[in-house]
């Protein structure tokens, strides 16, 4: 699907039906392809199009009203179209024409990417596009925002990723000099509300992860020729937690056991999607899973803690008896320094 010509044509038939009269999906399609051949774009050939087109504004239209928009009665062997009573637009028309068209070509191409493992995501991004496109009056739902530098340069990065761009940024941690890279953009995704992109360097070989919220500038390089990955990002998370994939990682059995508190939220929120959960009775449970040893498994192991307990691999049991040690000494600081 063309985003730019589908934007357009449901804008058309929107304009069209917000008369409130009724119309065939003969005029309905002779009205668009006037409409886009006064654009400069290719009429519409397909007899089905404009049916799929009405179709996919319905769905959009349930997925913030739970009803549909546009009803249909057939007289003799035509079907005539409108819009429910009370309706006038699908569109919130606090927005212009630009920037409904500029979101929808944007919707598009996240829909054409759904279904797709690891992008579960764009589910939750395409209803808050409804939400906000279509100007619901009430709330429905609530997303968690993202940090301000996902904001700004998510949109930039993912085009560059759609369209294999190389990029310049300007990256660095926090409170120090952000240095110039030139970076060949792979995927992004997102771990507990940031977003992170992974690209190779120019001049690397391995995959390096960056964080968009240390982005502090980002542009198209065009001097530089685009490089493909051979990574199959749909499995690249198979054997971590989180974004982290440590370059000199080793797939371990991972084995925990947690007291029966601890199992209830095992079961409901796992540490991977690929864990094996073994009830142990009244003495808790154990889970079982092949993982490499990385930050965001330490942090998700410490967050129970002392209803979790890690049995294997020994080196890993250790860290994390330290990091707990650690962690329980800095609170007594605190607790003195208040006291």
């Amino acid at each position: 699907m063309k985003t730019k010509e589908y934007a357009m044509r449901e804008m058309i038939i929107d304009q069209c039906l917000g008369t409130g009269r009724e119309f065939t999906r003969e005029e309905l399609q002779a009205e668009v392809n006037k409409g886009l051949e006064s654009r400069g774009m290719l009429p519409v050939r397909s007899k089905g199009t404009i049916l799929q087109d009405i179709g996919e504004m319905n769905e959009k239209f349930y997925r913030v009203y739970q009803m549909y928009g546009i009803v249909s009665e057939q007289r003799g062997r035509k079907h005539y179209y409108r819009y429910r009573d009370g309706i006038e637009s699908i569109y919130n028309r606090e927005l212009t024409a630009e920037e409904i068209e500029r979101l929808q070509e944007v919707r598009s191409l996240l829909q054409g990417l759904r279904g797709m493992p690891q992008l579960e995501w764009i589910d939750e991004m395409a209803a808050r596009f409804d939400q906000n496109i279509m100007g619901s009056e009430r709330s429905i739902a609530s997303f968690e925002d993202g940090t301000p530098g996902d904001a700004q340069f998510f949109l930039q990065c993912f085009n560059a990723i759609s369209h294999k761009q190389v990029l310049t940024i300007k990256y660095g941690p926090f409170g120090a000099e952000a240095k110039e890279r030139i970076i060949h953009p792979y995927y992004l995704k997102q771990y507990l509300r940031r977003w992170y992109l992974y690209a190779t360097i120019e001049g690397k070989q391995f995959v390096t992860c960056f964080s968009l919220d240390r982005v502090r500038s980002a542009r198209i390089n065009n001097e530089v020729e685009y490089r493909e990955s051979a990574i199959d990002f749909n499995h690249y998370f198979d054997d971590i937690v989180g974004v982290t994939h440590p370059q000199a990682g080793v797939v371990e059995e991972v084995v925990v056991e947690g007291d029966s508190w601890a199992e209830y939220y095992l079961r409901t929120l796992p540490i991977h999607p690929l864990q094996q959960l073994e009830s142990l009775g009244e003495e808790g449970c154990r889970v079982t899973m092949r993982l490499m040893v990385n930050r965001e498994l330490e942090r998700e192991i410490l967050s129970y803690g002392e209803h979790l307990r890690v049995k294997a691999p020994e080196h890993f049991r250790q860290r994390i008896i330290l990091l707990h040690k650690t962690l329980s000494e800095a609170s007594d600081d605190s607790a003195e320094k208040v006291l």
